[in-house]
């Protein structure tokens, strides 16, 4: 799979802007009288792991690191779990936080390097893997289109994922970190209603150095909806697709763990609005 980079996001703002002019709204009027607006997402979601693992000893290894293994090969099946967002919105100024688990538990392989009389040779061998992780998301935007029928903006904020992972093969040494990784991220939003029809997308991404380790973050969300109730509090019945990438080191002891794996998942759940 071609893994979508952060310069191939903001290259696509000219193309969301088009959308926008094209979309069937009035963009002279603002949303409401009321100056403060709330927000509750809630829904579930299924996830597959995608990408690569690489552990490599920092002092003897080589590029190839001395296990390698991939999400398919990891065997490590579907992850279902739930998704929520709340948010407060000012005018035109907002804040929200989104939390996401993960976990992924599997039977599956992995490529070592052989030790003793058989260094230097590669062989396959078991591998057992149970991956825990938490994202959580806060975010400061600022609409700068903001519409009875649309909303586009951007934003900063602040992340940090909890990771728990041990990955332990049949032969060879076992894996075990447990650690947090924080980073800061920039976002870019769009949300449309045409009638009762409701259809986004929020993007998140960075590519930086944070305490140390270098990060590379993306997370891609679409969204399609139908309002169900449309007085003073709002409801909508929401699904759509997420994929969120994450390539960073993760360092235990003298290993490191290349990682550069993706998250993605369809999902389906409810949106209050007051």
């Amino acid at each position: 799979m071609k893994k979508i980079t952060i310069k191939t996001v903001f290259m696509m703002f000219g193309s969301i802007l088009l959308l926008l002019i094209e979309a069937p709204v009035t963009l002279a009027v603002e949303t409401e009288d009321r100056c403060w607006h709330f927000n509750l997402n809630l829904a579930y979601g299924s996830r597959i792991l995608n990408g690569e693992l690489i552990k490599k000893n920092a002092l003897t290894d080589n590029i190839f690191g001395s296990l390698m293994t991939t999400g398919d090969a990891m065997n490590v099946g579907t992850s279902y779990s739930p998704m929520v967002a709340v948010g407060a919105q000012y005018k035109r100024w907002g804040v929200s936080l989104n939390y996401m688990p993960t976990a992924f538990n599997g039977l599956g392989s992995a490529i070592v390097d052989l030790g003793g009389s058989s260094t230097g040779i590669r062989a396959q061998t078991a591998l057992n893997t149970d991956i825990n992780i938490r994202m959580l998301l806060g975010n400061v935007y600022y609409n700068l289109i903001q519409t009875p029928h649309s909303m586009f903006g951007i934003g900063a904020g602040l992340g940090q994922t909890a990771i728990d992972l041990e990955i332990i093969p049949a032969i060879g040494d076992a894996l075990i970190y447990k650690g947090d990784q924080p980073f800061g991220f920039l976002s870019l939003y769009m949300s449309n209603t045409y009638k009762q029809f409701i259809y986004g997308f929020n993007l998140n991404g960075i590519s930086a150095t944070f305490d140390g380790a270098k990060v590379d973050f993306s997370d891609y969300k679409v969204t399609l909806g139908y309002r169900v109730l449309n007085s003073q509090v709002k409801c909508d019945i929401i699904g759509g697709y997420r994929m969120v990438n994450f390539a960073m080191d993760l360092e235990s002891g003298r290993n490191v763990l290349n990682t550069d794996v993706t998250l993605e998942g369809p999902f389906m759940g409810v949106n209050l609005i007051y």
